[in-house]
């Protein structure tokens, strides 16, 4: 498996139709980083494919937590941790 502890902190969103990445794939994942700590949300759209097109609510609380990761695990490059804050 490609998760690790090392892992980086992950949001993930599924369209439970998807026929480009098989949505089973999305329980391995889950399971991988729950095994291994990983920090992680999880977002599975019921009505969506691989765009996460029919689901915009959904999509909306998706982007906002991936919105809050960025801004949470990224140096902004002012030197300082980005959790120090």
């Amino acid at each position: 498996m490609w998760v690790t502890p090392d892992s980086v902190p992950t949001v993930i969103a599924y369209g439970t139709h998807d026929k480009v990445c098989p949505f089973d794939s999305s329980r391995h994942l889950v399971q991988a980083l729950k095994e291994n700590h990983v920090p992680y949300e999880y977002f599975e759209l019921p009505h969506s494919g691989h765009g996460l097109q029919n689901d915009s609510r959904i999509y909306r609380t998706y982007m906002d937590a991936v919105k809050e990761g960025l801004a949470k695990y990224l140096d902004d490059g002012d030197g300082k941790d980005a959790d120090a804050e």
